[in-house]
Formats: C-alpha cells, sequence, structure tokens
C-alpha cells in the first residue's frame, strides 16, 4: 500500500500549473485511497505527494519566494485536492492558509526562520486552536520566556505537522514589552516535536480517518517571546481585514465538501458505464440508458453545478473582500462572509444528498468495501458537524432577511 512518487519535484507559479499538478497529485491519492482510508495510517506520504508536487508554498507571496496564490485560487485547489482525499483536502486548508502566519509582522529573524522552514526545508504547518472553546493553553511566562501547558481535543493535522500555531491565554502577572498582559489571548509558533508535547493518537471518527484530528496536550513546552506571533485583550474588536480569514476559511470548508461530492457522482458514473446492471423489469439494455439512472443523475448532477456556481460566487466574494485589505469595512467583510456560509451550507446539503443518493444509481454490489464509496459520505458528514450548519443558516437567514450581516467571532 505504497504511494509512489509519481509526481515530479516542480514547482509552477500560476494557477494552471498548479491545478495540472493538484490533478496529478489527485489521481494518484486515488489510485491508494480505498487502502488507505481503511489503514488510517498518518498521512506522511499524502503530505509528501503536495510536497513533492510544489504546492505546499503556493501562498507564500511572491515576494517572499512563494507562489503567490491568491485565497480564491487556493479555494479551487482545495476542491481539486478533495476529489482525491478530503482528508488531505482539509489539512491541506489549514497548512496552506497557515503559511502566511506572521509574515506581515515586524520580527525578522522570526519571518526568515517561517520562510527557510516552508521553501527550504519543506515544512507542514498545523495548529492547536479551538480558540472559542475553554480551556485555552496557559502561557506562564518564566525568565528565559513562557511555557505553554493544556491540551486541545481536537488538532487535525498537528501530530504530522513540522510547526504548529498554538492559540494561548496568558497567565495572571504576564507582562510583555512593559505592557501588562494578563488573560491576553495570544498565538505562538511551536516545532514539532518539541519536549513537552505529546498527541494522543486517539482520533477514532468515522471520516476524515486520515487527518490525525486526535488530541495534544503540553507540558511545559518551552516558547520565547520571539516565536510570539501577536497578542490582545480578549475583547479587543479587530478590524474586519484580521478577521477576513474566518469566512476564507468556511468557504474552503465549502470546497471540500464541494470536491468530495463531484468525485463522488465520477466514481458512479464510471461504475454505472463499467458494471452497473438494469433491474429486471427495467426495458433497457444497459443501466446507464435507465431512465431511472439517468433521471437521477441528472437531478444530482444539477445540484453539483448550482454548488459550484455558487462555490465560485464566494471565491469571488471574499477574494474582493481580501484585495481590500485595510480599506475593507464590516459591511463589505460581513456581506463576503455571507455569500462564504451561503456556499458551504449548499455544498454541505448538495454534498450529503449526493454521497448518498449515488448508491441508488450503482445499486446492491456497489456497496461491496472493495469499492469505498462509503468514504465519501462518511468524511462529508464528519467533517461538516466540525461547525453545526444550522447555525451557518441562522445567520445567512438573518442577512438576507434583516439585512444584519455575520458578527466576527472565531467561527463566523
Amino acid at each position: 500500500m505504497t504511494i509512489h512518487a509519481a509526481v515530479q519535484r516542480e514547482q509552477r507559479s500560476d494557477f494552471q500549473g498548479w491545478a495540472e499538478k493538484a490533478e496529478e497529485v489527485v489521481r494518484e491519492l486515488k489510485r491508494t485511497a480505498v487502502a488507505r482510508d481503511l489503514a488510517g495510517a498518518a498521512p506522511h506520504a499524502e503530505i509528501d505527494l503536495l510536497r513533492l508536487a510544489g504546492l505546499l508554498t503556493i501562498y507564500i507571496p511572491k515576494r517572499f519566494g512563494g507562489g503567490g496564490a491568491t485565497p480564491a485560487e487556493v479555494l479551487k485547489i482545495i476542491r481539486i485536492l478533495a476529489k482525491g482525499d478530503t482528508s488531505i483536502a482539509q489539512i491541506a486548508i489549514y497548512h496552506l492558509f497557515g503559511t502566511a502566519i506572521g509574515l506581515d509582522g515586524n520580527n525578522k529573524a522570526f519571518i526568515d526562520k517561517r520562510l527557510d522552514g516552508f521553501l527550504n526545508k519543506g515544512w507542514f504547518h498545523a495548529g492547536i486552536a479551538q480558540a472559542a472553546y475553554e480551556p485555552l493553553i496557559e502561557a506562564r511566562q518564566v525568565e528565559d520566556g513562557f511555557v505553554l501547558n493544556g491540551a486541545k481535543p481536537f488538532t487535525s493535522g498537528a501530530a504530522v505537522a513540522d510547526t504548529l500555531q498554538v492559540w494561548v491565554r496568558f497567565a495572571p502577572g504576564t507582562r510583555i514589552d512593559g505592557t501588562d498582559a494578563s488573560r491576553h489571548i495570544g498565538q505562538f509558533i511551536v516545532a514539532n516535536p518539541t519536549p513537552g508535547l505529546g498527541f494522543g493518537n486517539d482520533w477514532d471518527s468515522i471520516g476524515q480517518r486520515l487527518t490525525v484530528s486526535g488530541s495534544a496536550t503540553l507540558e511545559n513546552v518551552a516558547a520565547s517571546a520571539g516565536d510570539l506571533v501577536g497578542h490582545w485583550p480578549e475583547d479587543t474588536v479587530q478590524p474586519p481585514y484580521v478577521t477576513l480569514h474566518v469566512p476564507i476559511v468556511h468557504a474552503a470548508f465549502g470546497e471540500l465538501y464541494l470536491g468530495t461530492a463531484l468525485a463522488a457522482l465520477e466514481d458512479a458514473r464510471d461504475y454505472i458505464n463499467q458494471r452497473g446492471r438494469p433491474w429486471l423489469s427495467s426495458p433497457a439494455n444497459k443501466a446507464s440508458e435507465d431512465t431511472l439512472i439517468v433521471e437521477r443523475f441528472g437531478r444530482l448532477s444539477i445540484a453539483l453545478a448550482s454548488a459550484e456556481a455558487l462555490a465560485d460566487a464566494a471565491g469571488a466574494a471574499v477574494q474582493r473582500a481580501f484585495e481590500r485589505g485595510k480599506d475593507l469595512t464590516a459591511e463589505e467583510r460581513g456581506k463576503a462572509a455571507a455569500i462564504a456560509y451561503q456556499s458551504k451550507v449548499h455544498s454541505t446539503e448538495v454534498a450529503l444528498e449526493v454521497t448518498s443518493r449515488i448508491f441508488e444509481l450503482t445499486g446492491a454490489r456497489s456497496t461491496a468495501r472493495s469499492f469505498g464509496f462509503d468514504r465519501y459520505w462518511r468524511n462529508v458528514r464528519t467533517h461538516s458537524l466540525h461547525d453545526p450548519v444550522h447555525y451557518k443558516v441562522l445567520e445567512v437567514g438573518d442577512f438576507a432577511l434583516n439585512g444584519r450581516v455575520p458578527p466576527p467571532t472565531y467561527y463566523s
């Protein structure tokens, strides 16, 4: 069950090049998808495929030596990757957008270290976040920096990452640059492995089995002031451009479900054409001419086409908001968020429908574990519970009915 190094090491500087490389990665991932899903092993080889394809550095700005991909381009790459493996596309979201963390700051040593790691050493990034949920990791000040203590139950990709973004709350009495930072929220970058950092290897969900999304524990993990990305009082109202990453990531989740559903329908089409049989009472000579199958396949393709169109609109909306930079207003941010959440909701519902209904088109024999068609539904069902879509519907409804834009939070 080895993954062949079928993707040449090559960095392309344009979207078409990245898309071609992503499609190559998809073909390789799909070749081993069923066996890898059953094994549920840590995705080291899969990350290597992304690394060899030159896809891990596309979001780093060109002025720093990266690909300079836009958020909208990254979203489309995620859609492609999800066709090969939803798990790998998920952790790629956190990595790609995470490569930009801290690059807009003034800490040259920090920036140089990050760029060297990503561009020259092939680092993979993940996070120990869940910033909205108590308790946060505590950062306690010591003579030569800080020590981090705490645990989080859900840390996608962290166990296989080289560098981690860790959200913390500073202990009472903390002073940073002469300012009282007691109970401030902050973010440190922590290397993996590092003394005191451990992982529970306890991810046991029905889907997204290759995301290593289990628990992480920090016991007196050392962090220096130079590894601090930023900190702020918990009640700080951030400028709109600072919070734009939240709707961008939710748009990426929509792409995750969309790409998965596209792959499921493609597999169903191939199965129907190659192995399908018409029902005994059908007048058709082959499954692909059975009117019931044709009609239902058509309905699913229509639903997916609408989800693709809305995802494209969401990508364009968040891209326009991103290009506004520091001039982005709360209203502009909110309108982009509303479209992103519309896309996420619609992609969730369409993907759950498609990944479930394909079995009605392919028949009983297609439920054999050797085909692995169930993984598509399991993956969408598992990840779409990450942030209850019902609450996204409420945010969208409040915007559509009352004109209230989604308020910036860790999840909206």
